[in-house]
């Protein structure tokens, strides 16, 4: 799994790059300028709304924050079982799935939640685009603003308007795993998803 501080250099070199100071890329995130240095310097996690706004603001794909710009550019991606880039942010953890893909129009990931609890990620997150969910591990709570929780089981599967505010969650002592694909990358409503 990339670490805190691993990620963070990746976002700094990028920044640097791009002769971007942490006040610019601040003010076009939403995220407070102490707090992009902290996750810079790998003293914060950064969420995965945060990867987004970050990844569209520097013109690149999540999979760039997670490894080098790869000389391949085939419009096919295998991976294997256990592989693709982990990573943790306070709502999940995450794995990305086909991160060697760019300019793709869906972006997968299997995750994992142990949270039982709106409170425990956060809140409700809502994005821009749409998400299909599936669950390979159940069961998964799905909570929406508009309608009732739903609680899903192994092999069943959800697609939703993503700017309805979410959470995926489980029952307490459990874990669930399943795969998002998600339609757009963009900047999000950040304000409670931030890391403190």
């Amino acid at each position: 799994m990339k670490s805190d501080s691993d990620l963070g250099s990746r976002i700094r070199a990028l920044r640097l790059s791009r002769q971007l100071s942490l006040a610019e890329v601040a003010a076009g995130t939403g995220v407070s300028e102490a707090t992009m240095s902290r996750i810079e310097t790998g003293h914060s996690q950064v969420s995965a709304p945060h990867l987004y706004g970050l990844a569209q603001m520097f013109g690149v794909e999540i999979a760039d924050f997670f490894q080098e710009d790869s000389p391949l550019r085939g419009r096919r991606s295998l991976t294997r079982a256990g592989e693709g880039a982990a990573f943790a942010t306070p709502r999940l953890e995450a794995r990305l799935i086909a991160g060697d893909l760019r300019q793709k129009a869906m972006h997968p990931f299997v995750n994992r939640t142990t949270a039982h609890d709106p409170a425990q990620v956060g809140g409700l997150l809502a994005h821009a685009g749409e998400e299909y969910l599936h669950v390979l591990q159940g069961p998964l709570i799905f909570v929406s603003e508009s309608y009732t929780p739903l609680r899903l089981e192994t092999g069943d599967s959800l697609y939703f308007d993503a700017t309805d505010p979410h959470a995926y969650l489980t029952e307490q002592g459990a874990e669930a795993v399943f795969l998002v694909v998600s339609s757009a990358i963009s900047p999000h409503p950040l304000a409670k998803d931030a890391p403190s």
